[in-house]
C-alpha cells in the first residue's frame, strides 16, 4: 500500500508547504499552484507504478476546499472529471477547535489556513462538496477510534485487501 500526503516531500510539495507558511494573496496563489502540481505529479507517479496494491492519497480532491468559496465547487468538479476517481473517497471530518488544538500541539510553523476562522471555512466548503459517494469519519475524538474506523471501512470495502494499518503518520 502506498500513502502519499499532500503537500508531499517532493519539490512541488515543499514549495507548496513554504507558500502555506507565508501569508497574503500571492502566497495563496503560489500555494495553490504548487499544491496542484504536487497532486498531478503524484497521479503521474501512480500511473507508472506496476503494483496491484492500493494507494492512499491524503488531501487529493478535497484540497479544492481551500480555494475561495465561490471557486471551490468549480475546482472540485474540474478535478473530479480530470483526475482518476478513487475507489473509496473518505472525508475525515474534524471540529475546527479540536484541529487547532492538535495543530498547536505539533509545534510546527503555522500555515495560512490554520486559524479557527479559516479551519471553519474550509470545513464548511469541504462538507458542501463531499456529499455524493463520500464516506465521512469523525476525527474529533482523541485516541485511536477514528483510525480504527478508517481501517474498518477500508477492510469492509476491499475484503481481499492487504491488512490496513491506520496509524498516525
Amino acid at each position: 500500500m502506498f500513502v502519499v500526503s499532500h503537500p508531499s516531500s517532493r519539490l512541488f510539495g515543499r514549495l507548496s508547504k513554504r507558500s502555506l507558511e507565508a501569508s497574503g494573496p500571492l502566497a495563496r496563489a503560489f500555494a495553490t499552484a504548487f499544491f496542484t502540481a504536487d497532486v498531478l505529479a503524484s497521479v503521474s507517479w501512480l500511473r507508472r507504478q506496476k503494483s496491484d496494491g492500493y494507494a492512499v492519497f491524503v488531501r487529493y480532491l478535497l484540497g479544492t476546499a481551500y480555494l475561495p468559496r465561490r471557486l471551490a465547487p468549480l475546482g472540485y468538479g474540474l478535478f473530479r472529471r480530470l483526475l482518476p476517481s478513487p475507489d473509496l473517497a473518505l472525508f475525515v471530518d474534524i471540529d475546527p477547535r479540536v484541529a487547532l488544538r492538535r495543530i498547536h500541539a505539533r509545534g510546527d510553523r503555522m500555515e495560512m489556513f490554520e486559524t479557527l476562522h479559516k479551519l471553519d471555512q474550509v470545513r464548511s466548503v469541504a462538507k458542501s462538496i463531499a456529499k455524493d459517494g463520500w464516506v465521512t469519519v469523525d476525527n474529533s475524538i482523541d485516541g485511536e477510534g477514528p483510525f480504527a474506523e478508517v481501517g474498518r471501512i477500508v477492510a469492509e470495502r476491499f475484503e481481499a485487501a492487504e491488512p490496513v494499518s491506520a496509524s498516525r503518520p
